[in-house]
Formats: C-alpha cells, structure tokens, sequence
C-alpha cells in the first residue's frame, strides 16, 4: 500500500531489496507496524469492552451468589416454618382429640351420675343400717358355722328346723345379735360359684347346693352318701387337674 505521496510506493519490498537487502527486511518490519497499528485502532476498544463486559460479569456473579445465598436462607426458614406448622396442626388435632375424649367421658359420667341418682336413698338407708347389719354379723356366722358343721347328715326339711329354730334359738338365747332369717346359700357361696358348679355337674337344687358348700367350706374331708354318683362325678370334674397329676 502507498502511504506517501510520491509514485513509487514507500514500502515496496521489491525496490528496497535491489537498494539493499536489509532495507528489505527493515521494510517488512515498518509494513507489519504499520498493519498491527491499523488493527490495533478496530482491536482495542472491543478489548477494553471486553473488560468492562467482564467486570460487569464479575459484579452480577457476586450479586448472583448473594441472592442465592438470600434465597437458600429464606428456604431454610420457611423449611422450618412448615415444619412448625406441621407440629402446631398435629399438637391441635391431638388436642381435640382429647377434648373429644374428655368430653365423651364428661357425658358417660354425667349419664352414670343419673342412673344413679335413684340409688341414693338406698345408700343412704344402708349407711344408717350398716352398724346394725355389722353388729348382726357375729350370729349370722355362727349360724353359718353350726350349719356347715351339724347339717351335713340331714335331708332338706330337717336341716331347714335345725338352722331356723334349734341353731337360731341358741344365738338368740345366748344374746348373740344376727338377723331374723337368713338365707345361708346366700350368705356362703354367691351365684357365680353356684354358675360353675353346675357347669362341672353338680345339680342346681337347693340341697347339692348346700352339700357343695359343706364339701367346699369344711375344713376336713367330708363323707359322701351317693348312691346315684352325682358327688362323685362333680368331684371328679371339679378335680380333674389334681387327679391328672396324682392319680
């Protein structure tokens, strides 16, 4: 290219080589200044935006890691915000849950409260009577003792005439205090027993009854009159395990 103002160009290889060789040389190098000037001037300003571009690429990183950073915090808490909201739901739940426990016992006692309402004269009838009914316990024993102890031989009539007038005769001439009549199955054995006895075989009359409390409530072995083995049979199923360990 010709940058002066003569006709030859200044830079031409080919007339400096035949002034002198290193002219050529020097001649290349002024050539490749002046293209690198040239291209320096398109260049530069693109590499100093360059510069500004990545310091501003800088800057929004930062930014960018301090927002995430925000953004991880603001996560963490609302992690554990939900985690106390779950908690404060389950806590309430559970709270009326037993509200609702509560307030189905509060109901149930207040239903057993009514139906017992009617039972409050009783009770107190049987407070007020409850020193004499204690007092009276004494002779109510001793006619269940003479009972167990003499009646055994006897059949129901006679057993009957022993316990209402010989035995209760006796406590009442001795100053014993005990009721005017008392009902001894009832006072010996309660209906339960009475229940499983029968399932083991013992007929339900009055009278096996009340054998079954003479063989239950003596203290020796009693003897056994059984022509017809029902003894025999409710003492077998009644004892079964302690004759299967010692036959």
């Amino acid at each position: 290219k010709n940058w002066s103002p003569w006709r030859h160009p200044v830079l031409d290889q080919g007339l400096a080589k035949k002034a002198n060789a290193a002219a050529e040389g020097l001649c290349k190098f002024v050539g490749a200044m002046v293209m690198y000037h040239e291209a320096s001037k398109i260049v530069k300003p693109k590499i100093d935006e360059l510069k500004v571009q990545e310091e501003k690429l800088r800057k929004a990183k930062l930014e960018l890691a301090a927002a995430e950073a925000e953004l991880k915090r603001v996560n963490d808490e609302v992690a554990e915000l939900d985690n106390q909201l779950k908690e404060a739901i389950e806590k309430k739940n559970a709270l009326e849950q037993d509200s609702l426990a509560m307030q189905r016992r509060m109901e149930a006692a207040n239903r057993l409260l009514g139906g017992l309402s009617g039972e409050n004269a009783r009770w107190t009838e049987d407070a007020k009577t409850f020193a004499t009914r204690r007092l009276r316990l004494v002779g109510d024993v001793a006619l269940a003792c003479a009972f167990v102890t003499y009646s055994g031989p006897f059949n129901s009539e006679f057993r009957d005439k022993l316990n209402y007038e010989y035995f209760r005769g006796g406590v009442h001439r001795r100053g014993l205090p005990a009721n005017e009549k008392v009902s001894l199955v009832e006072f010996l054995v309660d209906e339960g027993t009475i229940g499983e006895w029968a399932i083991e075989g013992l007929p339900n009359d009055d009278l096996s009854v009340q054998n079954g409390i003479m063989v239950t409530k003596s203290s020796r072995y009693p003897l056994m009159i059984d022509p017809q083995g029902q003894a025999l049979h409710w003492i077998k199923r009644r004892e079964k395990d302690r004759i299967a360990e010692d036959p």
